[in-house]
């Protein structure tokens, strides 16, 4: 068994984009709109804006209260999408109910959507064009896959979970690759007959230890995108059952220290590259 290391990994990413950021003078910044006063979402926004500065890349924080509607969220992503001097934004989600999250991503301008979820940036990378920017976080799973030369041409690929801001993207980005990808979710029969064929199993439903040995093929690549308190132990868990499946895979990201580092060095390299673009 090998562990995908995305803390080493993004570490990787990070000191190219800073050197390229150095290399060039290249003057980039990255706002991000906070809604509301959720403790893990300010710190996460917090820990971006921290990263972000280390390789340097400015921009601002701008919160909002919890209280505030979807057409002022809106107001202030427009106002950002018309500022030259922001090269790239982001909403940080989840937002506050009864705010409309779809309405609030789909203004995002596209080009400027460095987290990758206004929904044409989906569509385009179904379309398999360039101009599509990725979710930061189906991004860095295909980077993390890349980094350690798995070879992913003809293999099926098994997604679990359909979310629009990690499955369906990563959908397109796998089928890009020439994988053959399924999707499952809560109403998927048999799961575990579909998820044991797969040579590239994805969970990213929250589910702690939810998926065991009997999920997995033998020599699998297993990402686990899950996220969540274990509520056996307190401690953080992902999707899988990581003692159980350890000895059955050939690769496997550990949580945390996985998926996450490589969602926030995405996350800036799509950054510069839209820096590229302007």
């Amino acid at each position: 068994m090998i562990i995908l290391d995305g803390k080493i990994t993004s570490q990787k990413i990070l000191e190219s984009l800073k050197q390229e950021i150095t290399g060039k003078n290249l003057q980039i910044n990255l706002d991000i709109v906070l809604v509301g006063d959720d403790p893990a979402s300010l710190k996460y926004v917090e820990l971006k804006q921290k990263v972000a500065d280390s390789i340097g890349i400015g921009g601002q924080i701008h919160k909002l209260s919890k209280d505030s509607t979807t057409n002022q969220v809106i107001s202030l992503i427009n106002k950002l999408n018309d500022d030259n001097s922001v090269t790239g934004l982001m909403v940080q989600l989840p937002l506050p109910t009864p705010i409309d999250t779809n309405k609030v991503l789909f203004s995002i301008k596209p080009s400027k959507d460095a987290d990758g979820l206004n929904p044409i940036n989906l569509a385009l990378l179904f379309q398999k064009e360039k101009i599509g920017i990725p979710s930061a976080t189906s991004l860095g799973i295909m980077k993390l896959l890349e980094e350690y030369k798995i070879d992913i041409s003809g293999k099926n690929a098994v997604i679990i979970g359909r979310s629009p801001d990690v499955s369906l993207p990563l959908f397109a980005q796998l089928m890009a690759k020439d994988c053959t990808v399924t999707i499952c979710h809560s109403y998927t029969q048999n799961l575990s007959q579909i998820t044991s064929q797969a040579d590239i199993l994805i969970s990213a439903i929250g589910k702690p230890k939810f998926l065991d040995a009997e999920f997995v093929k033998k020599n699998a690549v297993v990402i686990d995108v899950g996220y969540a308190t274990d509520p056996e132990t307190g401690k953080t868990s992902g999707d899988f059952n990581f003692e159980a499946i350890k000895e059955k895979v050939n690769y496997i990201t550990p949580v945390p220290g996985g998926v996450g580092p490589m969602t926030v060095a995405s996350l800036l390299f799509n950054t510069v590259e839209i820096s590229k673009r302007i």
